[in-house]
């Protein structure tokens, strides 16, 4: 199946980031980046997804899982050219 960023559903938000799925089983962290606000997404598992109140929604955020996830690689985004979901950068988290 293919995904398009736009398929993305955002199921928890934070301030300047969110938690979502594409279809049943891909978890994703959004963030947005450049001056345009644009999306990126990366690769989350199950229990990251289940714990972004932790580590995702508290003042300050924890960084550490922040730049941990955000050194994964993009799955897709908001940018020409990244659109759809690369599947050949999913992980087995």
């Amino acid at each position: 199946m293919t995904f398009r960023y736009t398929d993305y559903v955002r199921l928890k938000k934070g301030r300047y980031q969110s938690v979502g799925k594409f279809g049943e089983d891909i978890y994703a962290y959004e963030i947005l980046t450049g001056v345009a606000d644009s999306p990126e997404y990366h690769q989350i598992s199950k229990e990251e997804f289940d714990s972004f109140e932790s580590w995702g929604q508290q003042e300050p955020m924890d960084m550490k899982k922040f730049y941990e996830i955000k050194n994964r690689p993009a799955l897709c985004g908001g940018y020409l050219g990244s659109e759809y979901l690369d599947t050949s950068r999913l992980q087995d988290l």
